[in-house]
């Protein structure tokens, strides 16, 4: 419970937290929720986007840890307006390609989904094989 009020006490509305796994192979990834204020956490977790009710938070503080807080810069009205984009994602489903929990986190605070981690994921294989075929020609 302590985390928990720590971590609250350091958010404002649409902050994203970025945790990782404690264990395994997990922690080469960044794991991202969305704090919409009065204690209210979304995320795209466990299939779909949803609301994150407090008990399922406590489980996850327990299975990840939060590494830092992306905060969020705007105004008022672009609170707003993420407030938004997060309710109107509520249940689209999870993929580790579409659209994972970066994504989501991105739509919320940039109004863009997009995943770095993805496109770094995608990039490296990518380039592999292109300097094999490169090499192969020589």
């Amino acid at each position: 419970m302590t985390k928990y009020l720590q971590l609250i006490k350091q958010l404002a509305p649409i902050d994203a937290i970025v945790a990782k796994k404690r264990n395994g192979l997990g922690r080469i990834l960044d794991h991202y929720v969305v704090y919409l204020g009065n204690g209210v956490f979304i995320g795209n977790l466990k299939g779909a986007v949803k609301i994150i009710p407090e008990n399922e938070l406590m489980e996850l503080l327990q299975e990840y840890e939060p590494v830092r807080i992306r905060k969020f810069r705007g105004s008022h009205f672009d609170i707003q307006n993420a407030i938004k984009r997060a309710y109107q994602k509520l249940g689209q489903r999870y993929s580790f390609l579409g659209f994972n929990c970066e994504h989501f986190a991105n739509w919320v605070q940039y109004g863009k989904e997009r995943s770095s981690q993805v496109n770094t994921g995608l990039m490296v294989p990518g380039s592999v094989i292109f300097l094999r075929l490169i090499s192969n020609d020589e």
